[in-house]
């Protein structure tokens, strides 16, 4: 497994089936997340591979190291608007 930070891949966006993603959707779960498109795709494979690799190894996977857990809390969507103690 690569670890370097410079691949890319190109995704062809098609209409939402069981196995297929449109543009809309993933834009849609983005901003529902609070993340970017990239960030979402990202999280979404990570996710899948937590959920196939389930019965097999996944300590290759994890740890995250110091440098991917200040990321994540970097990326992580910021809390709107204040705290009120009382509504009236």
């Amino acid at each position: 497994m690569s670890t370097s930070n410079n691949q890319s891949m190109k995704l062809n966006f098609k209409d939402d089936t069981l196995t297929t993603v449109s543009r809309d959707a993933l834009r849609a779960l983005a901003k529902k997340l609070g993340f970017n498109e990239t960030q979402t795709v990202l999280y979404a494979l990570a996710r899948l591979r937590d959920e196939v690799f389930v019965e097999q190894d996944t300590e290759k996977f994890m740890p995250l190291t110091k440098t991917q857990h200040e990321a994540i809390a970097k990326a992580e969507p910021q809390k709107k608007g204040k705290v009120v103690g009382s509504l009236l």
